[in-house]
């Protein structure tokens, strides 16, 4: 099924009047509103969109994507708009969605779906510049384009990309460095090819330089002494990461299902899912932000 079955021609609105988001907004929900005979609280659901604007954007300029969730709705409904002052709202293109009552999934799929369509080199440019040419040019575009509609959302698409990692000939003190600049408490490794080797753990790297009797006190009090930070001090630059990562983590693949991925996920202490290719190459990380971030507030 293309990603067009799910839209209609209709609520392509062009020439948007208004000298703001809110203005913005409030027109394509009114248009809305009218066209399908839906009450809406207006005012309401503009106020939460405006809102949430921290988590409209894909990584695409001038595609602004703004949602709200509204349990009183019987359907996923889209609008898209464009604006006839894209600066009052800096986009050349709105893609609304008002996610209705059970209908989180299909909106997964369809925002899935246009992220990877919009992953592919050029794409992002052609869909922008076609709605800079008007609703038929922007109609005629998702048309014509093989955009077809994601049926499972997988690892590929919620994911975030590995930028932060560690290789595992690098010193402790760079692995101390990253950990503090990043604020991760985890952070995947991968030899000098790229390829996955496992994941460091800052506490478990701390813990393996107290010895083992101590964990096994119940009264620490005759603990206070500076001796173990010396230690690290004075080693953290000859010791490598590789002599303290955790070789078996949990992994995925691009193709893991979401909801595999999340019991992976949950059905650990702590860490992230690492997603890896069919070459054992780190592709991306899945962590309780993905979760949070992408699908329940997504």
């Amino acid at each position: 099924m293309k990603l067009v079955s799910m839209l209609d021609e209709e609520l392509l609105l062009e020439k948007i009047p208004g000298s703001s988001k809110s203005d913005i907004y409030k027109y394509m929900l009114e248009k809305l509103s009218g066209y399908v005979e839906l009450e809406l609280d207006v005012p309401s659901l503009t106020q939460t969109m405006l809102g949430q604007s921290y988590m409209h954007s894909m990584p695409v300029p001038g595609l602004d994507m703004p949602h709200v969730r509204e349990e009183s709705l019987p359907d996923l409904f889209i609008v898209i708009g464009l604006p006839e002052n894209p600066s009052a709202v800096g986009a050349d293109m709105v893609f609304m969605s008002l996610i209705g009552k059970d209908m989180s999934d299909v909106y997964l799929k369809v925002i899935s779906t246009l992220a990877r369509h919009l992953t592919v080199p050029g794409n992002s440019e052609k869909l922008i510049a076609s709605a800079r040419n008007g609703s038929s040019a922007l109609w005629n575009y998702l048309q014509d384009g093989d955009i077809t509609l994601r049926t499972v959302v997988t690892a590929k698409d919620v994911m975030s990309p590995a930028t932060v990692f560690l290789r595992d000939d690098m010193p402790l003190s760079e692995a101390f460095d990253l950990f503090c600049t990043t604020h991760r408490r985890f952070l995947p490794v991968v030899d000098a090819s790229g390829h996955f080797k496992g994941e460091l753990s800052s506490r478990a790297v701390v813990k393996s330089f107290f010895p083992d009797y101590v964990f096994m006190m119940e009264n620490l009090n005759f603990l206070n002494d500076f001796a173990v930070f010396n230690e690290i001090f004075h080693s953290e630059h000859a010791l490598r990461v590789a002599e303290y990562l955790n070789p078996a983590p949990a992994t995925a693949t691009l193709d893991t299902p979401l909801i595999q991925l999340t019991l992976l996920l949950t059905k650990q202490d702590a860490g992230d899912v690492y997603v890896v290719d069919k070459d054992n190459m780190l592709c991306g990380t899945f962590g309780i932000d993905n979760v949070i971030s992408k699908v329940l507030r997504g």
